[in-house]
């Protein structure tokens, strides 16, 4: 079985860049806005369709107005994005981080570069 710090060295050396390209560009800010008055009838049409089972049909409304939906509805791209975005700036700070142990035991999790000074 793996554990969390075996995961973590075996994920860290590389950035995934299939929604994201940090560290290569900035992350993208998405600027997500409540619904308000000139855009709930269009969402409440869009959910009324998916209640009904309408989904090809709430499916083509949001594509259609994807430019305008895009700043209230959050679809699985962006959080896929914003997952990668969270990953790569992990692996850039294990990179970047580096911890210094002082203790009689071997610490349970070391990247490399870190130190340890054994007692004795």
């Amino acid at each position: 079985m793996i554990n969390n710090g075996d995961f973590i060295v075996q994920n860290s050396s590389s950035y995934t860049n299939e929604y994201s390209n940090f560290p290569h560009k900035i992350i993208t800010q998405h600027h997500f806005m409540d619904a308000d008055n000139s855009i709930a009838s269009l969402i409440n049409k869009i959910n009324s369709y998916k209640l009904q089972g309408n989904f090809d049909i709430a499916s083509k409304l949001i594509s259609e107005n994807a430019n305008l939906l895009s700043h209230y509805i959050i679809d699985a791209t962006t959080i896929n994005t914003i997952e990668e975005e969270i990953r790569n700036v992990q692996v850039m700070a294990l990179q970047k981080h580096q911890c210094v142990y002082y203790d009689e035991t071997e610490p349970e999790f070391c990247a490399v570069g870190d130190l340890w000074e054994g007692g004795t």
